[in-house]
């Protein structure tokens, strides 16, 4: 309960560009529990799975790696459905199936990661308009109350402090996610391409 009163006194005494920062803040992470979902959960492969498709295509079972396609939504099994359904063709066009299918998926991995990179510029930007107000508004109380009364420009002082800091916090961690999800990304395209070698590999030996 103390906790969150202080987090109420802390928006309160950061003046009105809280609103904005903290409205970017729960943007920002909408996006990151959903991509922490999709990227983490919904479209994972496990290394067990891409063990058991290597094995698979090594050894020509590819009964196996129907089912497995079936059971599973995820970009490495979609192109390598994409080379499979296309396996008795010329390996050109094996090569431009699962190109384009990968081509289909890349958006869909990277899709919402530019709000977090709007949002780590925006934040600092939106701090600092808070700092540049709340600087205003202790100089003016200074203009009108004179140095006699030091104490009546704190206000001003710890509201430009505050949304200083809230901008930075909101744009490390957006930071800090951004990168981890760029990282997943390409941990994904290498896995894909990992796979289309497989197939390639497996309709050489055919």
């Amino acid at each position: 309960m103390q906790i969150l009163t202080s987090i109420v006194e802390w928006i309160n005494h950061g003046g009105f560009m809280m609103i904005p920062l903290l409205l970017s803040a729960f943007v920002a992470l909408t996006v990151i529990f959903e991509r922490l979902y999709l990227l983490k959960k919904k479209y994972h492969l496990s290394h067990a799975s891409f063990l058991q498709i290597r094995s698979a295509l090594d050894s020509g079972n590819f009964q196996a790696l129907k089912n497995l396609v079936q059971t599973a939504d995820t970009p490495i099994t979609s192109v390598l459905n994409e080379g499979l359904t296309y396996f008795n063709s010329s390996l050109d066009e094996i090569e431009r199936r699962m190109k384009d299918e990968a081509q289909r998926w890349i958006p869909r991995l990277e899709k919402r990661l530019q709000i977090l990179d709007t949002v780590i510029t925006a934040a600092p930007l939106m701090g600092l308009l808070g700092t540049i107000t709340g600087m205003m508004a202790s100089f003016q109380i200074l203009s009108e109350k004179g140095v006699n009364e030091p104490n009546a420009i704190t206000g001003g002082v710890a509201e430009a402090l505050i949304a200083t800091a809230t901008g930075l916090m909101i744009a490390l961690v957006c930071l800090l996610a951004y990168n981890y999800f760029n990282a997943l990304v390409r941990d994904y395209v290498q896995t894909i391409e990992d796979t289309a070698n497989l197939v390639i590999e497996a309709k050489l030996k055919k």
